[in-house]
């Protein structure tokens, strides 16, 4: 990586791979695409076409092997995403890995490990709300001391509507799990447990999940609540709100303009997700290409990665059991 440009390597050419693809391409100083892959050929080749004749792949090892790829993005399924990472820090190529960055706790345990064996770090995960400027500035708000000692985190997390419906575990590891990182990484300090509560679609489908809202209690006593909306049928919305000892800080709930016309005020709410954090994931993408040229690691670690889904599991087991579980408590690596 001693050149000026980074080469990276897409893994996963669906809807938010191909979104990641043309940031890299269009919008990212500094970065080009070289590879594509895809199990999927037709797939691939599209992207790697859009990408002015990048290389396709229908083999991720295949494509993290490329002496040509400096750095690898991961935006295939969740279940591949440990593997993919590993192979990227057992080839010594940093990797950007979509959320989750696994399905279980032990493999994101493996990827933990595998760094601290190699001595730094080279996997950062997506979890690009860190980027959108809302979070950021409430975020930089509540540590400035403004509102005192943080009591409460709150957030609420809609959705338009599912094309399929997802069980609770699908849930809380897909889609809560950037609601539990931004529980983490707001609040600064850990969960110390969680307790789950869900409405199914209807009887007959008693494990899906249309409402869903995680309860939480951090290391200080400090309360929290993710809540959970997967059709709303109206748009797509993602607000925090934080309550402290002399104040309350609030993100905006839409991003769009208000309209008064005709005897009415209305505002336009963001149809989905791709729309809502458009400029965060441009400046996720650019922020790792940055830091990949100044040979550094930055943005949200597979340490996050890991807790994140030690959170997600004891939600799961509440969820199963009924009752609030505990989040277990690792010591953090010097590394982190």
């Amino acid at each position: 990586m001693a050149s000026e440009t980074i080469n990276v390597g897409v893994i996963g050419a669906g809807a938010i791979g191909s979104l990641h693809a043309e940031n890299l391409m269009r919008r990212t100083m500094g970065a080009t695409v070289v590879a594509v892959m895809d199990i999927k050929e037709a797939a691939a080749n599209a992207v790697a076409a859009a990408c002015d004749g990048a290389r396709a792949y229908d083999d991720a090892g295949d494509l993290i092997a490329d002496p040509d790829v400096d750095a690898v993005l991961i935006a295939s399924t969740d279940r591949s995403h440990a593997d993919f990472t590993l192979g990227c820090i057992e080839a010594g190529k940093p990797a950007l890995c979509e959320k989750p960055l696994a399905t279980t706790v032990a493999d994101a345990e493996r990827i933990v490990n595998a760094e601290l064996a190699a001595g730094r770090r080279l996997a950062q995960v997506g979890f690009m709300r860190e980027y959108d400027l809302a979070h950021r500035e409430l975020y930089d708000l509540l540590h400035s001391g403004v509102i005192g000692e943080s009591l409460k985190f709150r957030s609420v997390h809609i959705n338009p509507q599912f094309s399929r419906e997802l069980p609770i575990e699908s849930v809380i590891t897909n889609s809560l799990i950037h609601d539990i990182h931004s529980a983490r990484w707001i609040m600064g300090e850990e969960i110390s447990s969680v307790y789950t509560q869900w409405l199914p679609f209807d009887r007959a489908r008693a494990q899906s999940a249309r409402l869903a809202e995680l309860q939480l209690v951090y290391k200080s006593g400090a309360l929290g609540s993710l809540e959970y909306n997967g059709d709303s049928g109206y748009g797509y919305e993602v607000t925090v709100e934080v309550t402290g000892e002399s104040g309350r800080l609030n993100t905006a709930s839409h991003p769009s303009p208000s309209l008064r016309q005709a005897g009415a005020l209305s505002r336009a709410i963001t149809p989905n997700w791709p729309q809502r954090f458009a400029q965060a994931y441009i400046d996720e993408a650019q922020d790792w290409i940055n830091a990949l040229r100044r040979k550094e690691a930055t943005g949200p670690s597979a340490w996050d990665g890991a807790m994140s889904l030690i959170v997600a599991e004891a939600a799961i087991r509440s969820a199963e059991t009924g009752r609030p579980q505990p989040v277990g408590a690792i010591g953090k690596p010097s590394l982190y």
